[in-house]
C-alpha cells in the first residue's frame, strides 16, 4: 500500500515537472520568435536606410538639401547591414539572404567604403605612364591666421613635395611669395624651376607682402594649354584649373580642383562634444551651427561639380581630375563623378584610404578620378607626410594605346 502511494506521488511529480518544462519551452520559444521578429524588423529598417541613402546621393543638394545629410549617413547603414549578415549567419538563419542581397546589389558602395585592393598587373615596359600626386598644402603652414610661422615645417613639406617622384603635382591651398626675405617662401621656384618642372598657378588672392594663394599644377611634361574654371564671380580659393600635357606626342589633360570647404574647424567639433550632457541650449546652438555649415557645403559643392561635368564634356583628351573635394564617397558630388569616371583609389587602392588629417577620423575627401583612355594600376596615401591637415595621395596611370581607325 505504501509503495503504491509513493509510486503515485512519484508519477505526479514527473507529470508536474513535464508540464513546467513544456511551459518553459513554450515561453522560451515564444520569446525566441519575438526576438527574431524584432531583429528582422530592425534589419528591414537598415535595408530601407541603405536604399534611402543611395537614392539621396542622386538628389542635388541645391534642390533638396536634407538629402545631403541622409547620404552622409549611408556608411553607418552599410556597416550595420554587414553586422546583420554576421548575426544571421551565426544563428544559421535563412534571413541572412536579406543583408546578403543588399551587399551583392550594392557592392559598388561597399567598394567605396573599403576596396579589396586586388593585385593589378603592371603595365608593359614600353607603355606610357603618368604619375600624379595631389596635396592640399594648407599654405605649407606658412601662416596661422594672420601670424607668420617659422619656415621649419614649411621647408620640410616643400622639400617632401619637390622630391616626390610624381610626374605631375596638383596642389591646393598653394602658397608662394617671391618677395619673401626672412624665409624662402618662393615655393614656385623651389618646386618648379629648381627641378625643371613647368607650372600653372591660378591665384585667388595676391599680395606683394603676404604672397599668392590658389591652386597649382607642376609638370615634368610640357604644358601646351591651360585654363581656369571659376566656381563663383567672387575671388575664391575654391576653383579648378587644368593643363594639357604633351606626353611624347600624346596629349593628356590634368585637372587640379579644390571644392567648397566643409568650413568645420577643430574647435567647432570640440565645442559640440563639450556641450553634450552639460548645457542643452549650448548643445543645440553648436549642433545647429555644425549642421548649417555642412548644409552650405553640400549645396555649393553640388553646383561646383555640375560645372566640372560640363567642362569634361568638351575635353578631347583622356584626363585625370585630382584634388580636395571636401566630400565623402557617399555624396552627390562624388556620386556624379563616379557615374562618369573611375576612381583611382577604388580601382587600385586598398584599406580605408582616409585623407583628412584632422579631428574627424576615417574621412576620405581627397580623390583622383580618371576618364577612358587611362588605367590606374597603383594608388598610395602618404601617411608618412603628416605636416598638412590632408595626407598626400598619388596614383600611377598607363595611357592606353589608341584604337587604329
Amino acid at each position: 500500500m505504501l509503495q503504491g502511494i509513493i509510486y503515485t506521488d512519484f508519477r505526479r511529480g514527473i507529470e508536474i515537472d513535464t508540464i513546467i518544462i513544456r511551459k518553459f519551452a513554450f515561453v522560451s520559444g515564444t520569446f525566441k520568435k519575438i526576438r527574431t521578429r524584432i531583429w528582422l524588423i530592425l534589419n528591414i529598417a537598415v535595408v530601407l536606410w541603405v536604399l534611402l541613402g543611395v537614392l539621396c546621393m542622386q538628389v542635388p543638394p541645391h534642390d533638396f538639401w536634407p538629402a545631403g545629410f541622409i547620404a552622409f549617413s549611408l556608411p553607418g547603414a552599410l556597416v550595420l547591414n554587414f553586422l546583420f549578415l554576421l548575426y544571421w549567419a551565426l544563428r544559421r538563419s535563412w534571413f541572412l539572404f536579406l543583408p546578403l542581397a543588399v551587399m551583392v546589389l550594392g557592392w559598388t558602395y561597399y567598394e567605396r567604403l573599403l576596396p579589396l585592393g586586388l593585385v593589378k598587373e603592371l603595365p608593359p615596359q614600353d607603355a606610357k605612364t603618368l604619375h600624379v600626386m595631389s596635396l592640399n598644402t594648407h599654405m605649407f603652414t606658412a601662416y596661422h591666421g594672420k601670424e607668420r610661422l617659422t619656415a621649419g615645417v614649411s621647408s620640410e613639406m616643400v622639400d617632401w613635395v619637390a622630391a616626390h617622384p610624381a610626374d605631375v603635382y596638383c596642389l591646393q591651398e598653394f602658397y608662394s611669395n617671391p618677395n619673401s626675405k626672412e624665409y624662402d617662401f618662393n615655393i614656385i621656384s623651389r618646386i618648379g624651376a629648381r627641378y625643371g618642372k613647368e607650372h600653372f598657378f591660378s591665384a585667388a588672392s595676391s599680395s606683394s607682402r603676404h604672397g599668392d594663394l590658389g591652386v597649382a599644377i607642376f609638370s615634368k611634361y610640357p604644358i601646351v594649354d591651360k585654363g581656369v574654371i571659376h566656381f563663383s564671380e567672387k575671388p575664391s580659393g575654391n576653383r579648378a584649373i587644368w593643363a594639357d600635357l604633351d606626353m611624347d606626342g600624346d596629349t593628356v589633360r590634368v585637372y587640379a580642383t579644390h571644392l567648397q570647404s566643409m568650413s568645420i574647424k577643430a574647435e567647432d567639433i570640440e565645442n559640440t562634444y563639450t556641450a553634450i550632457g552639460s548645457d542643452e541650449e549650448s548643445f543645440k546652438k553648436e549642433g545647429r551651427n555644425l549642421a548649417r555649415r555642412l548644409r552650405n557645403g553640400f549645396v555649393k559643392r553640388g553646383y561646383q561639380v555640375e560645372l566640372l561635368l560640363e567642362h569634361f564634356e568638351t575635353c578631347p583628351y583622356p584626363f585625370v581630375i585630382s584634388g580636395d573635394y571636401n566630400d565623402i564617397p557617399f555624396s552627390y558630388t562624388y556620386n556624379e563623378l563616379a557615374k562618369r569616371l573611375t576612381n583611382a583609389f577604388v580601382e587600385a587602392g586598398s584599406g580605408l584610404g582616409a585623407t583628412y588629417n584632422g579631428p574627424l577620423p576615417f574621412l576620405r575627401i581627397d580623390n583622383q578620378f580618371y576618364s577612358e583612355g587611362l588605367q590606374a594600376y597603383e594608388f598610395e596615401t602618404h601617411y608618412e607626410m603628416a605636416l598638412s591637415d590632408h595626407f598626400p595621395i598619388s596614383a600611377k596611370y598607363v595611357l592606353e594605346p589608341k584604337e587604329e581607325e
